[in-house]
């Protein structure tokens, strides 16, 4: 399967640690809803790869994951067996309900997100579970007068607009921020700020869709051609930071934390929830 960096492949090799904090973020969160799946028919929602999918079953009775793409579900049936879980396209999902859903990454993609929570709240369960993750806009762009600077994200939202959202679908919604108390977030928190800033001009509010991806994919290039300019001496900077005395080894999954207030965060976890 392609990897783009959207769809979230295990891999253990990180240049630096916003890579490695966005891998342990991806494992906690899926850490976090094993503790609500014990013994619970699960449908995860976007399953990408599928390594999710896995960990769920785990803990879970039965694990059903699902994606738009084939191309996914191909490479998530290929890579991850257990006797609990099932992978399919959500074409060939019918009308199962679930007890726990699981949707991470997700909804910043979707052309209509009304739809999407829609959807889901029908697949599940009286008294059920939906667990929802997805970037905090208000630490990746200006308010009001930017948009996404990632050519797949087609909305992001902030803890307000995503409790907004989900509130007309669900009788309860709970906000989290998902971050650390530890250095190892600080990276990424720079990566971002420095983003916003260097591609404003191609993400204006303004702009319809094909013409941010056109800027974006433009700046893109210029920005890849003046670090081939750089030459030799960013090489050896890349070098040395690849080969660095494995600061993986510092950090886990465990560093992550979901909070309602933290000093420091990126993402954000909805916890909804339906009467019985």
């Amino acid at each position: 399967m392609k990897d783009t960096g959207e769809r979230h492949i295990i891999n253990q090799q990180f240049s630096n640690k916003s890579e490695l904090y966005l891998h342990l973020m991806h494992i906690a969160t899926y850490e976090y809803a094993k503790k609500l799946v014990k013994g619970k028919k699960v449908l995860d929602y976007g399953c990408g790869s599928g390594y999710g999918s896995h960990m769920l079953s785990e803990s879970a009775a039965s694990v059903t994951g699902v994606d738009i793409s084939q191309e996914a579900v191909d490479f998530a049936n290929n890579e991850y067996k257990a006797p609990n879980l099932d992978f399919k396209t959500i074409a060939e999902l019918g009308n199962e309900k679930f007890d726990v859903i699981t949707s991470f990454q997700v909804i910043e993609h979707v052309p209509d997100d009304k739809k999407y929570a829609s959807a889901i709240g029908q697949l599940l369960n009286p008294g059920g579970i939906v667990l929802i993750s997805t970037p905090d806009k208000k630490h990746r762009l200006f308010n009001y007068i930017q948009q996404p600077w990632n050519i797949f994200h087609l909305k992001e939202y902030t803890p307000e607009s995503l409790k907004r959202l989900l509130k007309k679908y669900f009788t309860e919604v709970e906000i989290l921020k998902i971050g650390s108390d530890s250095d190892l977030i600080l990276e990424e928190i720079r990566r971002t700020r420095k983003q916003r800033i260097a591609v404003l001009p191609s993400t204006l509010a303004i702009y319809p869709y094909p013409l941010r991806v056109f800027l974006l994919n433009v700046q893109k290039k210029m920005f890849e051609f003046l670090r081939k300019m750089k030459g030799r001496r960013s090489t050896e900077n890349h070098s040395e930071n690849t080969n660095s005395s494995d600061f993986s080894q510092q950090y886990s999954y465990e560093d992550i934390v979901f909070e309602k207030e933290i000093r420091y965060s990126t993402d954000l976890l909805a916890i909804c929830k339906n009467e019985e």
